[in-house]
Parts: structure tokens; C-alpha cells; sequence
């Protein structure tokens, strides 16, 4: 399917960190469209109740974006959270980068620890050289891939990473990773119709 480039590089994907997870840091998502709004964001978009937010960002660069969206949630809903924002071309290096694959491999157990700064990668290195069983560990440019067998709270890697990075960091599976890049192309189609 044939891109808009100029559109598309506008997408931005904020990832909330640790909303609407047993019933604390509540954030409905009809608000968080809302307050994208307010900011000027365009054509918002959220994909499940767990602070997923694509957007066309008309220009704001990431970590301003990160910062309003941070601020106007704690202002509005009086939830204090991390926000992570991605361009599109970042989560489809995300994408790209992801070397654990395989028949074996579960998407709803491969996590991806998504960060904001490119410290933080260098803060997991260590991890590379302890013996994670059968998990597995990848890391790239932006995110921690991590294969979690037996799920994420049964994991002393995806612990490992949290304990590392904590609230710097922010994971989706990998089938939520995958929804959000075709969330990025619709908002991208949005953007150009309203164009």
C-alpha cells in the first residue's frame, strides 16, 4: 500500500505508562483524545484502555509533546504518569530491530521496553551477559525485546529491565506494537483527507 510520507512522518505514538491497571491511575481514553486535541494534536487516536495514543503532531517535536501530554493529564485527570513518545519512523525501527522470532515465540509474551532517552540502553548492557533460561533478551536502538514464555509476572527479566529503567521505561507486547503501526498509517490517511 503506497504511503504518504509527508503525513505519516508527522504520526506520533505516545505510550502512557501504567494507566488503567487494576482500576489505579485512571485515564479514560475519550479524555485522552480530548486533551490531544487540546494541544493541537490532530486526528487522535487510542488503541485498548492501556494509554496508547497515535496522533498527527503538526510539527511538536517529541519530547515537547511528551512533556504537554504529561502535564494536561496530571492538570485534567490528576494522574501522574510517564509519557514515552515515538515517531513513526522510530516504531517502525522498533519494528525492525526486533530480533526474536520463531514458531516458539508467543507475540502476547514478547515485551518491548520502550525508552525515551539513549542512556537508558546503555544502563541494560549487563543484562546481555547473564543466562535468562529459557527468556530471551534483545536489545536495539530505542527497546528491550524481551521473550517471556511464561508471561511478563513471571518474569525475572521483564523484572530485571523494570527494576533498571523504572518509570523511564514503558512495554507493550508484541501484538500491541504491531495494531499500533496500523494505527499510524490510518491517522496518517486521516491526516492527509483532512488536508
Amino acid at each position: 500500500m503506497a504511503r504518504i510520507s509527508r503525513d505519516r512522518d508527522d504520526v506520533h505514538i505516545a505510550l502512557l505508562r501504567g494507566v488503567n491497571v487494576g482500576g489505579t491511575k485512571k485515564v479514560p481514553m475519550l479524555e485522552l483524545r480530548d486533551l490531544a486535541r487540546s494541544l493541537g494534536f490532530g486526528t487522535p487516536r487510542t488503541l485498548l484502555n492501556s494509554g496508547n495514543l497515535v496522533y498527527a503532531a503538526h510539527g511538536t517535536p517529541t519530547h515537547e509533546a511528551a512533556i504537554a501530554l504529561e502535564q494536561g493529564i496530571l492538570q485534567r485527570m490528576k494522574v501522574s504518569t510517564r509519557v514515552v513518545v515515538v515517531t513513526a519512523a522510530e516504531l517502525d525501527l522498533i519494528i525492525d530491530e526486533n530480533a526474536i522470532d520463531g514458531d516458539d515465540v508467543d507475540p502476547s509474551r514478547l515485551f518491548v521496553s520502550i525508552w525515551q532517552e539513549a542512556a537508558d540502553r546503555h544502563a541494560l548492557l549487563p543484562l546481555l551477559e547473564q543466562d535468562w533460561g529459557h527468556e530471551q533478551l534483545h536489545l536495539g536502538a530505542r527497546a528491550a525485546y524481551q521473550h517471556a514464555p511464561e508471561g511478563a509476572t513471571e518474569s525475572e527479566l521483564v523484572d530485571a529491565v523494570a527494576a533498571i529503567l523504572g518509570d523511564r521505561v514503558t512495554a507493550r507486547n508484541w501484538n500491541t506494537i504491531g495494531k499500533l503501526q496500523a494505527l499510524v498509517d490510518d491517522v496518517a490517511a486521516a491526516a492527509n483527507d483532512d488536508a
